[in-house]
């Protein structure tokens, strides 16, 4: 029980940590890269990685 929700904690910070990042790289303008290829993968990532911590501290 204890290590599901230290993993969940972790993914759920991963997915803090990669919005942040999308957020970032957006305000940032970095060249080479198309901001709605970076928004996709960033939220969707962001959408995974929270969806799968919510799913394991919700199973107790």
């Amino acid at each position: 029980m204890v290590m599901r929700e230290k993993i969940a904690d972790y993914l759920l910070d991963i997915s803090k940590l990669v919005f942040a990042g999308v957020v970032l790289s957006t305000i940032l303008k970095v060249d080479g890269i198309s901001k709605l290829a970076v928004l996709g993968m960033g939220v969707s990532a962001t959408l995974i990685l929270a969806i799968i911590g919510f799913t394991l501290i919700r199973s107790k």
